[in-house]
C-alpha cells in the first residue's frame, strides 16, 4: 500500500518522516534515503498489535493542514502483510 509521507528537514540536521494515516508513526535518518528506508520498521512497530490495516489517504487530504505546511511529500510503499485483518473502512462485501 502506498501511504503519503511527510518529510521534515532542517538544514544540517536529520530528516524526519511521518505517516499521518498511522498516528504516531514517525522515523528519522541522517539522510533522506535512510529516513525513508526506516519507514517499514516504524510502521511494523506502531501496528504490531493491530488487527486491521489502516487505509492510506491522498496527499491532497493533508494539503491544508497547518501541521504539514512546510513539508515535502512523497509516497512510500508499505508492506502491510504482517497485519492479519482487513483494511480499516473495508466493507464485509468487499472481502467476498
Amino acid at each position: 500500500m502506498h501511504f503519503p509521507a511527510a518529510v521534515f528537514s532542517e538544514k544540517g540536521k536529520a530528516y524526519g518522516v511521518t505517516l499521518p494515516d498511522i498516528p504516531g508513526c514517525n522515523t528519522a535518518g541522517d539522510t533522506l534515503e535512510e529516513a525513508l528506508a526506516n519507514v517499514q520498521e516504524a510502521v511494523e512497530l506502531m501496528l504490531e498489535d493491530a488487527t486491521e490495516k489502516p487505509v492510506p489517504s491522498s496527499v491532497e487530504h493533508y494539503k491544508d493542514d497547518p501541521v504539514y505546511q512546510d513539508v515535502a511529500w512523497t509516497l512510500v510503499d508499505v508492506d502491510m502483510s504482517f497485519v492479519d485483518g482487513p483494511a480499516n473502512g473495508a466493507h464485509e462485501s468487499d472481502a467476498q
